[in-house]
């Protein structure tokens, strides 16, 4: 998949009600998917899961940051199957971690050549850059789902050695 590619479909995820959850990587928002997640993931549940519990039925697509990376790399489509159509850790992508994902990236702390398609990072945190300054992330914050953003400082960017990227920035 070419850079080009990858944020198209990043943009086509946003075409679908979202909302952010930790640990899933786009799967339809179900009873199912809130149980098995407030047992994996407790403490970070226990307050959101009555909010969450209201989206079941509503045709929501779960996701958390690296997960949306992860979700679209590994064929994530929007149907409604279990993680949307995506195949865990499938595509020669690994089941990683923000943290884990940015240093399978190369990253440089210069963003005079950044391209879009390339990951950004912050601790604990990664979007994709789109162009024009902005980021397309699945966060909590501003409006709980996946999201364009460009308020956020960002720390590091890199390349994701599953991605072919164009020569010209």
């Amino acid at each position: 998949m070419t850079n080009k590619e990858f944020v198209k479909k990043l943009l086509n995820v946003m075409n679908h009600k979202t909302v952010y959850m930790w640990g899933t990587f786009g799967s339809p928002v179900s009873e199912e998917l809130l149980m098995e997640k407030c047992n994996q993931y407790p403490n970070w549940y226990i307050g959101r899961a009555p909010k969450l519990r209201s989206l079941v039925g509503k045709n929501y697509f779960a996701f958390d940051c690296v997960g949306l990376i992860k979700g679209v790399l590994w064929g994530w489509s929007g149907s409604s199957l279990y993680h949307g159509g995506a195949r865990y850790n499938s595509n020669g992508v690994p089941d990683v971690t923000a943290n884990m994902l940015i240093n399978e990236c190369n990253p440089t702390k210069d963003f005079s050549n950044i391209e879009p398609g390339e990951v950004v990072w912050l601790d604990g945190h990664v979007g994709v850059y789109i162009g024009d300054g902005k980021v397309i992330e699945c966060t909590p914050a501003w409006e709980n789902g996946v999201q364009i953003t460009n308020s956020r400082i960002w720390v590091k960017h890199g390349k994701l050695p599953w991605i072919k990227y164009d020569e010209v920035g």
